[in-house]
């Protein structure tokens, strides 16, 4: 695994990477992370710092320092993001040449909750012991998107007639009520939405 795919995973699961837009912008605060090597990705209710190690000895050494560093945003982080702080630590070493304490001192760093929760990466497959950058995590959205486009692009189409739009607009209204589980009988719900009997 390389730097390239951790970067990709944060795209694509609606990661940014902009100090111009970082919810804290507190000059002194964004240029010790950019100083220690640290970046910073964040979503509309998440916050990532990421940073790469490439030798045990720097994995060892800093990780506690950069933990610090990065204590420092929790005094101006907004409400929304204090519980949602990661630190994604990757080490981009050869597994042959890590130390024999390092699997112990990985497991350490994670158990570990100050300041942040914290994943320790090193291969692909630890991509997926993050919960918000699983593989399924970016396959609904994926999905999601592709709905929502179809649904938008079937709804603007002003060669339809009333009465099959009505009929779209009840498939999607099932849609809806089935992912928040309640059980919908779909030929009656049609029926009732195109007599109107249903709020749309």
């Amino acid at each position: 695994m390389n730097l390239i795919q951790i970067r990709s995973r944060l795209e694509l699961t609606s990661f940014k990477n902009n100090d111009s837009e970082f919810p804290v912008q507190i000059q002194e605060v964004l240029a010790m992370h950019i100083d220690a090597g640290l970046e910073l990705w964040f979503t509309k209710d998440r916050i990532c710092v990421l940073k790469t190690y490439t030798s045990n000895h720097q994995f060892l050494l800093n990780w506690r320092e950069d933990q610090i560093i990065i204590s420092h945003l929790l005094d101006y982080l907004p409400f929304n993001y204090k519980n949602n702080l990661y630190f994604i630590l990757f080490l981009d070493m050869d597994s042959k040449l890590m130390f024999s304490d390092i699997p112990l001192e990985m497991n350490r760093v994670e158990k570990n909750s100050k300041v942040c929760r914290k994943y320790v990466l090193h291969c692909e497959e630890d991509l997926e012991r993050v919960p918000f950058l699983q593989q399924k995590q970016i396959n609904i959205k994926r999905e999601q998107d592709y709905e929502l486009k179809f649904k938008n692009e079937l709804l603007n189409n002003n060669s339809l007639d009333p009465k099959t739009l009505r009929i779209v607009e009840g498939y999607f209204e099932i849609g809806k009520l089935k992912k928040e589980n309640k059980t919908v009988d779909n030929k009656n719900f049609i029926l009732k939405f195109l007599k109107g009997d249903v709020l749309a």
